[in-house]
């Protein structure tokens, strides 16, 4: 006979199994918020797309905390989704252009999924390459965003990153566009900070970013877009660990020491 507290432990362990395998069949992604587009004539508008490591951890949502916290308006549009529901610069093509078109939007973030890099980087960089020209046709700055998307034992991976971030480096030079190198401010923290966590800790889709990871890549996008130095944690900011402060300062050393 199990004692009751083993029966309750498998009871939530399986049921939180058949959550996350019915969200994975049905591609919902539960309470997330996909646009905030209700526009003042001050804000900055962004559109955001690509996969998973741009809403797990809310890193649209935590931008636009930060930034309004400086004096920075900012609402979004976030189109991506997970990479195996065609979180891509390929998969989200025909509906992102057709939102560049729209003439609604400052910027446009992109963010491909790392596997397909990996696998065809000749691909990734046309598709950055087509996606600069319809933004700039649009009045709409690109952003190249890099993410840590690799992770070993907690930490970013660097082997497998590398990768990746030396074909964002091509593809931000060839086409004279910002590059925001989350990857290497991730490396960076890590290296300043070795304590701190920005992986979710249980994810059975792998590695993404938890609140913590989401507010050091939004620190980051601040100090590139807007030259924010994040000195004092919004009131109402998604992440209030107490590595905040140091992760904010963690990111503009980054922003401010790299080329």
């Amino acid at each position: 006979m199990l004692p009751i507290w083993v029966k309750i432990t498998v009871a939530v362990l399986s049921l939180a199994v058949l959550v996350t395998i019915w969200a994975e069949l049905s591609g919902i992604i539960i309470l997330r918020k996909t646009e905030d587009m209700a526009v003042s004539i001050n804000a900055k508008t962004i559109l955001w797309v690509g996969n998973s490591d741009i809403f797990v951890g809310e890193l649209p949502k935590q931008l636009q905390t930060v930034a309004g916290a400086y004096g920075f308006e900012t609402n979004y549009k976030d189109l991506s989704k997970h990479s195996n529901r065609g979180g891509s610069l390929r998969g989200l093509k025909e509906s992102a252009i057709g939102e560049l078109q729209s003439g609604k939007y400052d910027y446009v973030v992109l963010l491909d999924d790392p596997w397909l890099i990996r696998d065809n980087i000749e691909e990734f960089l046309g598709n950055v390459r087509y996606y600069c020209v319809e933004a700039r046709e649009n009045g709409v700055i690109p952003v190249l965003f890099n993410a840590a998307w690799a992770a070993a034992n907690r930490k970013p991976d660097e082997a497998r990153l590398s990768v990746t971030t030396e074909a964002c480096k091509q593809a931000a030079f060839e086409n004279d566009i910002i590059l925001v190198n989350a990857t290497d401010a991730w490396i960076y923290a890590y290296q300043s900070l070795p304590k701190i966590s920005l992986f979710t800790r249980f994810d059975p889709r792998g590695p993404h970013p938890s609140k913590a990871g989401g507010f050091l890549t939004a620190c980051v996008f601040a100090a590139v877009l807007f030259d924010i130095h994040v000195e004092d944690i919004p009131k109402d900011n998604l992440y209030k660990g107490n590595y905040a402060i140091d992760i904010a300062n963690a990111a503009w050393e980054f922003v401010r020491s790299s080329p």
